[in-house]
């Protein structure tokens, strides 16, 4: 019996030997596989996620610098071998961003649809769906642009709420829906970062829309009609609505001597304007109750004549005024050496110790809009300051700054 025993022991220690063998060879083996596979990956290229994002580095280096061929060569790579969920939708926007430079519509279209069907989780979504809604509309495909500008605006931050917002209002635009296209734009304009692309796109938009609709005779939700009185006139209606000749005008298809019927109604739009000047950027905004309704460019006083900061009124406009040239005699209006232009719109100072020889008017010389070339005055282009000269009445308040502050839009 104990041989028997012990027998029976030593088959039991000499199967587990075996046992334990196998397992190390079966491991072995699959190192060694491991291995190999790892060693035939990088035979073939293939990347680490590092390796991938310096690649993708590498190309967006070459891009910037304006080497299309060695980005593109060098993005092939993480496109054709990158996983990384982060990583291969930025590259598609590179791509996208290659083939919008080098003219290639169609593959710019593909490579940004991709990123958007296949990666719709992405942290670059927004700024793909944009994109890519952008081309779609750019390419006359505008029921699928508006469609998914619908759903960014939706669902996405508000700055990239923003330009998907003016995607759709631009559509308004496009069916001649104006008042809608407005309140899009507005919509922008207020979820845009001040300053940005999207904003300078939406402001631009709201002021021509602003601008063409009160001078419109189309009725809008503040537009306002008056009934002519007998003895009435633009000049007496204007001061009995607090509102311009120019406005009645351009709103009512009339003239200065348009003779006025009795119980004819005319359009007016009643604003209390305000306008603010920035002196950093050389920019004039006009706001009413709403914000920004239109924002212009000036050219303001060069150094050692800087426009005087500070709080004004506007004082008796004067339509092609008369320029009383400092050292000289009168220059009439119309003349070539006429500085003041067509429109002049005197600032009175509100403020003690500002100058009172400032005023908003016209230039001869429109290359200096946007510079540092006058006495102090803001000066504008002809179309601009007829414009505003049309738009503000006397006594409309007026601040200098440096620099705007955003939160004044709506003090």
């Amino acid at each position: 019996m104990a041989k028997r025993y012990f027998f029976t022991k030593r088959k039991e220690n000499t199967s587990i030997v075996r046992i334990v063998v196998a397992l190390v060879v079966v491991l072995g083996a699959i190192l060694v596989l491991f291995l190999a596979l790892q060693g035939l990956r990088s035979c073939l290229g293939g990347y680490s996620q590092e390796a991938a994002l310096e690649q993708y580095e590498k190309a967006h280096a070459l891009y910037a610098a304006g080497d299309l061929d060695g980005a593109q060569e060098t993005l092939s790579t993480v496109l054709l071998r990158g996983k990384d969920p982060i990583l291969l939708p930025r590259a598609l926007l590179l791509q996208a961003a290659i083939d919008r430079v080098a003219g290639r519509s169609a593959e710019m279209l593909a490579s940004l649809k991709r990123a958007v069907i296949e990666y719709p989780s992405s942290p670059d979504y927004p700024v793909a769906a944009t994109l890519y809604a952008n081309a779609l509309e750019a390419s006359g495909q505008t029921e699928a642009a508006v469609a998914l500008y619908e759903v960014i605006r939706e669902t996405a931050p508000p700055e990239f709420r923003a330009s998907a917002t003016s995607g759709m209002a631009r559509n308004a635009l496009r069916t001649k829906n104006l008042l809608e296209a407005r309140k899009l734009f507005r919509e922008a304009l207020n979820d845009a970062e001040w300053g940005s692309p999207a904003w300078n796109e939406a402001l631009n938009a709201v002021g021509n829309l602003n601008v063409r609709l009160i001078f419109s005779p189309a009725e809008t939700v503040e537009s306002k009609y008056y009934t002519i009185e007998k003895g009435d006139n633009l000049t007496n209606i204007g001061i009995k609505l607090n509102t311009t000749q120019g406005l009645l005008t351009r709103a009512n298809g009339v003239n200065e001597n348009t003779q006025l019927r009795i119980g004819q109604q005319i359009k007016y739009t009643p604003k209390d304007f305000r306008i603010i000047i920035e002196r950093s950027t050389c920019r004039l905004f006009l706001l009413d109750k709403d914000g920004i309704f239109k924002r212009y460019h000036v050219g303001l006083g060069m150094p050692g004549h800087e426009t005087a900061l500070g709080k004004y009124t506007i004082g008796n406009k004067q339509k092609d005024p008369t320029w009383f040239k400092p050292g000289a005699g009168p220059v009439p209006a119309g003349d070539p050496a006429n500085e003041l232009g067509t429109r002049w719109m005197p600032l009175t100072p509100s403020d003690a110790g500002l100058p009172g020889d400032l005023g908003i008017h016209g230039t001869i010389a429109p290359e200096t809009i946007g510079q540092y070339k006058s006495h102090g005055c803001p000066r504008m282009l002809k179309e601009d300051v007829e414009e505003l000269y049309d738009l503000v009445v006397r006594s409309t308040p007026v601040e200098i700054v440096e620099r705007m502050d955003p939160v004044n839009i709506a003090s």
